[in-house]
């Protein structure tokens, strides 16, 4: 009896520390899409910025209309994630390797956001700064 109450007490505490590991491994998933998402958040305002002037510049180029477009779905794409990472929240009572998988494809998304944005920024700039 004492035998079996020693290895229950083991066993439990070797799923207890399993388990943390892999909550540990959740939460530097998540911090690392939050991580992504914080640094590229505020360059929302830098594309609005950057509409504003192409709109204003008065070009109606297919480029100017080409670059306000991707702009547009910069900004969007960065909506639709954030709406879309809501998601996460009803996951609570999923396993650890639900999350996991979850965030890995989360990262992805917000990895591409990420570029997109930076990309038609960049591109916007150019644009501007040959005006």
């Amino acid at each position: 009896m004492k035998y079996s109450i020693l290895l229950l007490f083991i066993l439990s505490i070797l799923t207890a520390c399993k388990h943390t590991e892999a909550d540990s491994e959740v939460q530097i998933l998540y911090d690392q899409v939050i991580e992504i998402h914080d640094e590229v958040m505020p360059k929302i305002s830098d594309i609005n910025k950057l509409k504003k002037r192409i709109r204003i510049s008065d070009d109606k180029s297919k480029r100017a209309l080409s670059l306000l477009k991707e702009l547009d779905d910069a900004d969007e794409a960065m909506m639709s994630w954030m709406s879309d990472f809501q998601k996460y929240k009803t996951l609570s009572d999923s396993s650890s390797q639900e999350k996991l998988k979850y965030l890995e494809v989360e990262k992805t998304k917000i990895t591409q956001v990420s570029d997109q944005m930076l990309s038609s920024i960049e591109n916007a700039n150019i644009f501007l700064d040959k005006k």
